[in-house]
């Protein structure tokens, strides 16, 4: 099976600010407290997260780990569904590059928004030349940062799709214990 790689891999800028793409998640940081914990994000913080979708991929689950990968599927309709997270700092996508680690490097995809963003959050907000943005209706298709899996697929488990809700019913609370691989995944982040 051929795997196609990324629209692009983003060279790391922590120069882009709160108007840089958002990120796109489809884990375990669909999870607040698991994202809150990795970005450390203060309560001053302001981000917006809706409901979004991305065509052409496939998500399973990592073997002997609770959290997935994501890979180009055979099949360009089929879709991975998860969250789409607007005003993201410098700080927090350097914690999030770091987190993920080297299997998981951050790429650009066009990825389709399932709610309505509204225009405050839009990528060119206050741009002096181009003006006020619309809001983003559902339906609506964008770039986004997403850290999809490179590394070895024989380390994704290919027979079964990763639930979101058996990992938080079965594995969130045990993985983000202190002293977990968790831990040690946010360790990183410093």
């Amino acid at each position: 099976m051929v795997i196609p790689v990324p629209d692009t891999i983003v060279p790391v800028n922590h120069n882009q600010g709160v108007n840089a793409h958002p990120c796109f998640v489809y884990g375990s940081l669909m999870d607040a407290k698991v994202r809150d914990t990795v970005t450390r994000s203060a309560l001053d913080s302001r981000i917006f997260v809706v409901k979004a979708s991305i065509k052409g991929y496939v998500r399973y689950p990592y073997y002997n780990e609770p959290f997935p990968g994501m890979i180009a599927s055979e099949d360009p309709e089929a879709t991975v569904d998860g969250l789409l997270i607007f005003g993201l700092s410098d700080q927090d996508r350097y914690r999030l590059d770091q987190f993920e680690g080297a299997e998981y490097p951050r790429s650009t995809l066009t990825v389709t928004t399932l709610e309505t963003v509204p225009a405050e959050w839009t990528l060119l907000k206050g741009h002096p030349i181009l003006g006020p943005q619309e809001d983003y209706t559902p339906g609506s298709t964008l770039q986004a940062y997403v850290y999809t899996f490179t590394g070895p697929l024989i380390h994704l488990d290919r027979t079964r799709a990763w639930d979101f809700e058996e990992f938080k019913k079965n594995h969130l609370d045990n993985w983000v214990m202190k002293g977990s691989h968790f831990a040690a995944m946010v360790a990183r982040t410093d």
